[in-house]
């Protein structure tokens, strides 16, 4: 991105921000990615290509920015407790926030699923973000007998993997079940 989103933003580039973020949720819940034009934004957003191009190098980095924007939103309202409950918040919020945007997951499942380049490019984001959480928890916690940067990737990977089966080989399954899933790996009982 052009401009650093952790500084403080005027009100015109929060209202320019938002307008882009949702102008891309509502061409990713019509069409898939590599279809989407900047062009096709710009009309949406009702902004020009220059305002485009004064915050974004191209649609990839809006891209970039909007799983900034939903990590940022999920992991704000994840407390840090306790590697399982971390864990398992973490899944449920991701999960949710799946839940409650439904067109983007549609938008993921009609143009390839889990091999899309949409998929590949989020997950890979929320994986790296979970990873870091994982790895916080991890390194705060003294008592690992396996070092904080292999048990975060190995948590993160998990993680991802979870919400990916949830989403795509059992979109149906209730939140719970879920949950009970994934502690039961998470200790050991298979």
């Amino acid at each position: 991105m052009k401009i650093d989103v952790t500084k403080h933003l005027t009100l015109g580039a929060k209202r320019t921000l938002k307008a882009f973020r949702i102008a891309m949720f509502e061409e990713l819940s019509e069409k898939e990615f590599d279809k989407i034009t900047v062009n096709d934004i710009c009309q949406r957003s009702e902004y020009p290509r220059a305002t485009f191009y004064n915050y974004f190098d191209d649609k990839l980095d809006l891209l970039q920015y909007l799983w900034s924007y939903i990590a940022k939103d999920v992991f704000e309202r994840l407390s840090i407790t306790s590697e399982n409950n971390t864990l398992v918040d973490a899944f449920n919020l991701l999960l949710g926030f799946f839940h409650s945007n439904e067109s983007l997951l549609n938008s993921i499942k009609e143009n390839n699923g889990v091999n899309s380049h949409l998929w590949h490019n989020m997950s890979g984001y929320l994986k790296h973000e979970v990873n870091k959480v994982v790895y916080q928890y991890c390194a705060d916690n003294h008592s690992n007998q396996v070092p904080a940067k292999m048990l975060s990737r190995f948590f993160s990977d998990l993680l991802i993997g979870m919400l990916e089966w949830c989403l795509f080989d059992e979109p149906d399954i209730e939140t719970k079940t879920a949950g009970r899933y994934l502690i039961a790996l998470l200790n050991g009982k298979f």
